[in-house]
């Protein structure tokens, strides 16, 4: 039964990944919204725990009954940066924001001195910015003109794409361990075969799906596809490192899931960890080697 769950809320929520990514704009930003703030709310909680030495028995994640001012500065600060995201468009805007929200966090920090920690105040900083901020880049390669509408599936082929193939050579052939205390199901051969899968599926998809696209635009690139694959590649690697930090946390912190929204799978953080970090890799390397040369 947790099977057929998981099973149902992958397919899901990969119709709806799929749907979203080819409307893009308003309804893709909402989305984002959401998560980015539920998201940012589950690490807020997560952090809020004791922690527990590495190897001890795994406890249940407190519930957190009272939103303090950080959480509500942070939450607040999300709606800000989304708004100004989607409709100002001035990259100088958003990094005010993030500025402003340090700026915030720091006024409560000394006007609630020793109440506040700077543990607290770390942890609440990097939420923001480890979950809202890493997932904004979603819409940002999303609306990047005029090869945006093509980029944003190298963030699905190097985050799932990559996970999904990672699960099905390291169950096939993952004998040796490489994160045993971090990720005891972390396996070389899955993760050479998830990083090589990824890439291969990100060049194939360049080759048959994007080359086409730009030909009728008027841009023949003949070796186009390797860029592609090389950047779904590299996000892979970025994706994997997003999910072995997200279970770190979960280990340091001692509880197994950030939470039961999504069925079988978790919380967001759970489900979109290795999104969260391929996202601006694949918006970052997209700048670098296409926007600015093609």
């Amino acid at each position: 039964m947790s099977f057929l769950k998981r099973a149902i809320s992958a397919i899901t929520l990969l119709a709806l990944i799929f749907l979203l990514f080819i409307l893009g704009g308003y309804p893709l930003a909402g989305v984002l919204l959401l998560i980015s703030c539920i998201g940012f709310w589950e690490l807020s909680k997560a952090f809020a725990c004791k922690g527990v030495a590495p190897g001890a028995e795994r406890v249940p994640l407190p519930a957190k009954k009272k939103i303090d001012y950080l959480d509500v500065i942070g939450l607040l600060t999300v709606v800000v940066y989304y708004v100004i995201m989607v409709f100002m468009k001035e990259p100088i805007y958003l990094f005010m924001v993030v500025v402003c929200f340090v700026i915030a966090i720091l006024f409560v920090y000394v006007f609630s001195f020793p109440k506040v920690t700077i543990d607290r105040i770390a942890a609440v900083a990097f939420s923001f910015v480890y979950c809202p901020v890493m997932l904004s880049f979603i819409y940002l390669t999303r609306a990047s003109e005029p090869y945006g509408k093509y980029l944003i599936w190298l963030i699905l082929i190097g985050s799932w794409g990559c996970d999904t193939f990672a699960y099905l050579f390291g169950s096939a052939f993952g004998k040796k361990k490489i994160f045993p205390v971090l990720s005891p199901n972390k396996s070389l051969a899955g993760c050479i075969g998830g990083l090589l899968s990824s890439g291969v599926i990100g060049g194939v998809y360049a080759y048959f799906y994007v080359m086409p696209g730009l030909r009728k635009m008027g841009n023949d690139k003949p070796y186009f596809y390797l860029t592609l694959a090389a950047i779904c590649l590299v996000s892979g690697l970025i994706g994997m490192l997003g999910d072995l930090v997200a279970s770190g946390i979960k280990r340091n912190k001692g509880f197994k899931d950030y939470a039961k929204l999504i069925p079988g799978h978790g919380g967001i953080m759970d489900r979109f960890d290795s999104m969260i970090s391929t996202a601006p890799a694949v918006y970052v390397l997209s700048l670098l080697l296409i926007l600015n040369n093609f």
